[in-house]
């Protein structure tokens, strides 16, 4: 967000004084952070483009000779990718513990509950499934969770980054405040699939118990997506659908004067309507017919 002034009250007949909200400094630090993160998230969907697109090289000798199906060449591809990003995908995620940071001290306005939710489920994959369970992070799984990861969050840090510098882009604002209809329910479905995958393995190494939290883990992620689902959508109507809600709407009669609502608001009226007394209208109304 862009450094706000805020304009303080006037006191033995001093005059006001204008003081920034957000120091340059912090606004300097939270637009590197951003653009650092953009770039970031930019450098892992690059990685796993070159490799789904066989850039750095074939699967095997099948799909150079040109015998290998499209799904064939995908699922093996697929089956390489966590060997491929997944370190670079585990500490770039792990950075992003400092957003929780920047909520709880309240340089940023994001609500720290749901950041702290998000990271947290992310760090869990990166740091618990992927990290134990190796093979499960060989497949399409994986390469959709990351994909999708990547794209929303070079919208999300692009759009902040911009927003610091005072510079509005109305149609990153619309992907910032859209996309996640899309992206969310992908990494988000796609992170499920990958910790029920792991419940076999984890019964395997560590017991019964171990396979039944991960049924528990995976069945707490449909309320937590729609939790952020709603906030998302919240938020995309105060961003997107606002403005035009809040538009002013034309009278269809013209000509005609303005009620005069001035007496509404007066402390006779509004005072005791705030305090649980009869409405300021009911007054107005026994008046008129004393009159």
């Amino acid at each position: 967000m862009p450094p706000k002034t805020v304009q303080t009250t006037p006191s033995k007949g001093k005059p006001a004084t204008a003081r920034s909200a957000t120091s340059p400094a912090t606004t300097l630090y939270l637009t590197a952070y951003n653009t650092a993160s953009a770039l970031a998230w930019g450098y892992v969907l690059f990685r796993v483009a070159v490799h789904m697109s066989g850039g750095d090289g074939y699967t095997g000798i099948k799909e150079w000779a040109g015998l290998q199906g499209v799904g064939e060449t995908f699922r093996k591809r697929a089956t390489g990718a966590f060997d491929e990003v997944g370190d670079v995908v585990k500490w770039v995620q792990t950075a992003a513990l400092l957003e929780a940071v920047h909520s709880a001290t309240r340089l940023v306005r994001s609500p720290l509950g749901t950041t702290v939710a998000q990271i947290a489920s992310r760090l869990a994959l990166v740091w618990g499934v992927c990290e134990f369970f190796p093979q499960v992070a060989r497949s399409p799984f994986y390469v959709s969770m990351v994909t999708a990861w990547s794209f929303a969050e070079i919208i999300r840090y692009t759009h902040y980054a911009t927003g610091l510098q005072g510079i509005k882009i109305k149609a990153l604002e619309w992907l910032r405040y859209t996309a996640f209809y899309i992206l969310y329910p992908v990494g988000a479905g796609s992170e499920a699939a990958l910790i029920f995958f792991s419940a076999p393995h984890a019964k395997e190494q560590y017991g019964t118990l171990a396979m039944y939290a991960v049924y528990i883990l995976v069945a707490g992620w449909p309320p937590a997506l729609a939790f952020l689902m709603s906030y998302m959508h919240s938020q995309r109507r105060k961003h997107v659908s606002g403005s035009s809600r809040s538009s002013p709407v034309t009278p269809k009669k013209t000509g005609v004067a303005p009620k005069d609502i001035t007496s509404a608001v007066t402390p006779e009226n509004v005072l005791p309507e705030a305090l649980g007394a009869t409405p300021a209208r009911s007054t107005r109304s026994k008046t008129r017919k004393s009159e």
